[in-house]
């Protein structure tokens, strides 16, 4: 445990929220989302480490935190989504503990313990909609792995967190337009959206990479037979890749199967793409 709070950072634009909220006398309440922010994080950090990935750091932003790693898609499902489901858990312990504290110790008011119900169930269902970088957005991109190639997974999962997105804007500019705090979460998250955007194709090579490295060996029904046609390039191929699926290219024309770890090493090793699969074949 104090390995990993050793690995939690501030971000400095959280010190000028604190700074606010003494400004205008809601630091106890700010104490509180501290306190429930680093529990949730804490959460996917201690579910991480169980199953050895690589942490990075545990960062509190101005409107949350994010346990970041250096885990790039190749873990197994079950894996990532006991880590993901793992923050939102945290909520779901801390307020029975908060009845047995508002029974036990006098600081803790009933109005106290009221307000931290309120803010753990509130961060709870906010944490779970489908919203890039939250864990609804993660846990959407999870679902989307199991049916479409990785690649195509990371775009579709933004393209729809992006969707609805605007669908709250859109309810937030008729029902509460003039509710300032959302609408600088809004900003956050379409600030988050349009990085993670950009970030993508970095994301898809830090995955064939990590791929590569791994040489992990799949069988039985973990392995993928995609059918390719000889003109189709490498980078095409490679973009049909599927998570926690050992693909096995087949020519049409030919009828020749071409493995995965063929096409990473050439691709890796020459950097050129654009070179079909048919020729690979012979090579």
């Amino acid at each position: 445990m104090i390995n990993l709070l050793l690995l939690v950072r501030v971000h400095p634009l959280f010190w000028v929220v604190i700074a606010l909220g003494v400004a205008t006398g809601y630091f106890r309440e700010l104490l509180m989302l501290f306190v429930i922010v680093c529990c949730h994080e804490l959460g996917h950090a201690i579910a991480a480490k169980y199953f050895g990935w690589r942490l990075r750091k545990i960062e509190l932003l101005p409107f949350g935190g994010v346990a970041e790693t250096e885990e790039y898609g190749n873990r197994p499902y079950r894996e990532e989504l006991i880590v993901i489901l793992a923050g939102p858990f945290q909520h779901l312990i801390l307020m029975p503990l908060s009845w047995v504290a508002v029974a036990i110790f006098p600081f803790w008011t009933t109005s106290d313990h009221e307000l931290f119900l309120f803010h753990n169930t509130a961060l709870l269902f906010f944490n779970l909609l489908p919203l890039w970088p939250l864990d609804g957005g993660k846990l959407l991109q999870l679902i989307t792995c199991k049916f479409l190639p990785f690649r195509d997974a990371q775009t579709w999962a933004l393209r729809f967190s992006f969707g609805f997105l605007a669908v709250v804007a859109l309810i937030t500019a008729i029902s509460y337009p003039m509710h300032l705090q959302w609408w600088v979460i809004l900003v956050f998250l379409s600030v988050c959206h349009y990085l993670e955007w950009r970030q993508q194709p970095y994301g898809f090579l830090r995955f064939l990479l990590e791929r590569r490295l791994l040489g992990k060996t799949y069988g039985g029904r973990n392995v993928a037979m995609i059918q390719v046609a000889s003109k189709e390039s490498v980078h095409v191929a490679l973009r049909r890749l599927y998570k926690g699926k050992r693909a096995v290219y087949k020519i049409k024309e030919t009828g020749q199967l071409i493995d995965e770890r063929d096409v990473l090493d050439h691709w890796f090793k020459t950097r050129k793409s654009h070179v079909s699969i048919g020729t690979l074949a012979h090579l």
